[in-house]
């Protein structure tokens, strides 16, 4: 029997017309719904017979549409509409989430409607409308949680749900991705899942850690510790000032997961950027993160070049607090003296000498 994993690989290898022989074989409508719109997107994203696209959403969509069920139904008009959002065709996406919320309205089951609804969110998710879908995945949630059903079901139906945000939240960088985390594992927290919660909660620290170069397969492969496979990612996908932003995003992390590599990727992040030109926003930015990967004289180079005299002052305390962490406390007192902002200067020279009598 023919299964959608059968065919996936087909379609990434770019041999279509084997793919769409094996997609008549699958049962399962949804299946091949979801191997056509893959089909479609993989076609627009990396080159193929351009002219199918259409016949193929054409054909997805007839396949929704003698669906029986409208739950089945929102669904694949759900994933026909992810894959429109996603090659740019915004308007005919909108047109297909309509589709899928007015399913939705015909579904009596709270649990039904609210794992529907989730999925619904997540293929939002990934067509770039990360607000449309919070809010549905909002409705998801109240779906459920105000349902009178056995707290056996309503757990289920929270779990698939929390489920779903953390995989939007693996699909799309990091600016977008954070807001996902935080309600799956607030989910998973709550109902006890703590495995799963440690999980979402390593994903939230590392979103937060690579954020102005997170995209998805960066983060998943520094996940798997592919530091090297990441730094590639970043360095084909960016340039100049960012990709050094990124490569000390990435060193941080790896400092973070006791990984000694770290040193030598700030090394050459520096040594690959040439002739950079940095705004205001990259100063402070560079500064904050070579303070917390510790390279602090690097750091104070940068800190003294911001121009913003409050924000100066902010990252000079931040490298004098580092650096009497450091059990080098005359040198951070004698940087802290030089603060400009006298609120901030004696702010950093109390938390100095609060540090100094703890070594006594």
């Amino acid at each position: 029997m023919t299964t959608l994993e059968d065919v996936i690989p087909l379609i990434e290898r770019g041999y279509y017309e084997e793919a769409l022989e094996k997609i008549e074989r699958l049962n399962d409508p949804l299946d091949k719904v979801d191997a056509m719109t893959q089909m479609a997107i993989t076609i627009h994203s990396k080159g193929g017979p351009a002219d199918w696209i259409p016949t193929i959403i054409d054909d997805a969509t007839y396949i929704v549409q003698k669906i029986d069920y409208p739950t089945d139904r929102a669904m694949g008009y759900s994933m026909i509409a992810s894959a429109l959002g996603r090659m740019e065709y915004h308007d005919e996406a909108a047109d297909f989430f309509n589709s899928a919320i007015e399913e939705l309205d015909r579904v009596k089951d709270p649990t039904e409607k609210g794992i529907a609804l989730a999925f619904l969110a997540y293929h939002m998710a990934l067509s770039g409308y990360s607000e449309q879908a919070l809010e549905v995945f909002d409705l998801a949630f109240d779906s459920i949680i105000n349902a009178e059903m056995a707290y056996r079901l309503k757990v289920d139906g929270l779990l698939k749900i929390a489920e779903l945000l953390e995989k939007a939240g693996d699909s799309v960088p990091s600016s977008r991705a954070l807001k996902f985390y935080e309600m799956s594992f607030d989910i998973f927290d709550k109902l006890n899942v703590n495995q799963q919660a440690a999980i979402v909660e390593k994903k939230i620290e590392l979103t937060k850690t690579v954020y102005d170069v997170g995209l998805p397969q960066i983060r998943r492969a520094l996940l798997e510790g592919k530091n090297h496979y990441a730094l590639a990612i970043l360095d084909r996908n960016y340039s100049g000032v960012v990709r050094l932003i990124g490569a000390l995003e990435i060193a941080l992390w790896m400092k973070r997961v006791n990984n000694p590599e770290y040193l030598d990727v700030v090394d050459k992040a520096f040594e690959n950027c040439q002739n950079p030109h940095f705004t205001e926003a990259n100063v402070q930015q560079i500064a904050r993160l070579l303070t917390a990967l510790g390279s602090l004289k690097r750091a104070l180079a940068f800190a003294i070049k911001i121009k913003d005299i409050r924000k100066k002052s902010e990252a000079m305390k931040a490298i004098a607090i580092e650096l009497a962490l450091n059990e080098d406390v005359d040198s951070a007192e004698k940087l802290a003296i030089n603060i400009p902002d006298p609120q901030v200067r004696e702010e950093a020279l109390i938390e100095i000498e609060t540090l100094r009598e703890g070594k006594l």
